[in-house]
């Protein structure tokens, strides 16, 4: 039971850090915005994905994923076990399949991103804009591959827990 409460609080907490990510990207926007007014796209970007990725990982962490939503899947661990497992063992593949795929678009934009920053002259609101998404690319790939790491420990449990 315990590796199902810690892939849990793993889960919970990637989803705060993502929420910490967008406060601090809305405090960098508004510190650029204020003090170095000539990026000031790069800093209303950063407000905007902060705000974006602030409102929805913060809220997911109080709202959906929080402790009684935890608890209530620790008691339909202890009512049925194996069931339990096996359910979450599909879900945990599509998880990993889905990690795979962002982290794989992730990477593509970044890359893209970065091509077009270093051989094509953007306009100043261009560059600004596409180094705020550089940054914040980064940052999700940094966060989901926590995330697919949590998740294959979890899986791997799964399934020795489910041949014993």
């Amino acid at each position: 039971m315990e590796f199902v409460q810690q892939y849990l609080q793993s889960e919970r907490l990637l989803g705060l850090s993502a929420g910490i990510v967008g406060l601090l990207s809305i405090t960098t926007g508004v510190i650029f915005y204020i003090n170095k007014p000539q990026f000031k796209a790069f800093a209303i970007t950063m407000i905007i994905i902060g705000l974006i990725e602030a409102g929805l990982f913060i809220t997911g962490y109080f709202l959906v994923n929080n402790q009684a939503n935890i608890n209530k899947k620790i008691a339909q661990f202890e009512i049925r076990k194996e069931i339990f497992l096996q359910t979450d063992k599909i879900m945990v593949n599509k998880n990993l399949k889905a990690f795979f795929i962002l982290k794989l678009i992730y990477g593509i934009t970044f890359i893209t991103l970065a091509i077009v920053l270093s051989k094509v002259n953007v306009k100043p609101i261009y560059f600004g804009i596409f180094t705020a998404l550089m940054i914040h690319l980064a940052a999700a790939i940094v966060i989901d591959t926590f995330g697919e790491r949590y998740t294959k420990i979890y899986k791997t449990k799964i399934e020795t827990t489910l041949k014993l």
